[in-house]
């Protein structure tokens, strides 16, 4: 894979993912390596498989990536699979472990107080169905990387954020990937922020829905109903 073609599968993953109401630099852990997953493994991790080792965000991460590997495996095995059900079958993974809802609302900054409910609403579809069709086209892309948790460790009871760090390996150059993650109100870990080489693509979102907005002289309608073409 070309350097420019894995940054795509990297963005992808990142604004899939990236809650920008909880950017900030993540913590220095120790580097320790960990089993490597690659397009290879591809072996089915069902949705319940994942939720089961939602207690552990190390676990959660690893075992999301070798299912959207295998995702990415079985649709090029498939000629005959439509892009519309591929799309699905990402989100059917990703769903439960995003916050679509406060992702987008973050990304609105300051205008999801003008919004009204009916646009938040929209939004959060317009939002969730844009960051799928990204990572999914980024993931396409993808051949034979090698994806590394680095910073695997023990998790106490009483810790409710933990940054889990991820290296993409790909024709001898490194893409550190750093998730932030979280415990929401039920106890279960969820994907609250990415950050990919150091780039936040969080603030970046945000920027674009405001210069939108005011291109558009505030009419949020338009930027909805936009965001989609613009942002794929």
């Amino acid at each position: 894979m070309k350097s420019n073609q894995l940054t795509v599968v990297a963005a992808g993953m990142a604004i899939m993912l990236l809650s920008p109401s909880s950017l900030g630099e993540p913590e220095r852990e120790t580097k320790e390596i960990f089993p490597e997953r690659s397009l290879n493994e591809t072996k089915e991790v069902n949705l319940k498989t994942i939720e089961g080792h939602n207690s552990d965000p190390f676990d959660l991460i690893d075992k999301l990536t070798v299912s959207l590997l295998a995702i990415i495996s079985n649709h090029k095995n498939a000629s005959s699979t439509k892009e519309e059900v591929f799309f699905e079958t990402i989100m059917a993974q990703m769903s439960p472990h995003v916050d679509f809802w406060r992702m987008s609302r973050s990304v609105m900054g300051s205008y999801r107080t003008e919004a009204t409910e009916k646009q938040l609403m929209e939004f959060t579809n317009v939002f969730r169905k844009s960051m799928v069709e990204t990572y999914g086209r980024g993931l396409l892309s993808f051949n034979d990387e090698k994806i590394i948790i680095i910073n695997r460790r023990e998790i106490s009871a009483d810790e409710v954020r933990v940054s889990v760090k991820q290296e993409i390996h790909s024709s001898g150059k490194v893409y550190p990937l750093s998730y932030s993650m979280k415990k929401n109100e039920n106890g279960a870990w969820i994907i609250s922020n990415v950050l990919i080489d150091g780039i936040n693509l969080g603030k970046t979102l945000r920027n674009q829905f405001r210069l939108a907005a005011q291109k558009n002289n505030g009419n949020l309608d338009v930027v909805i109903k936009n965001w989609l073409a613009e942002t794929n």
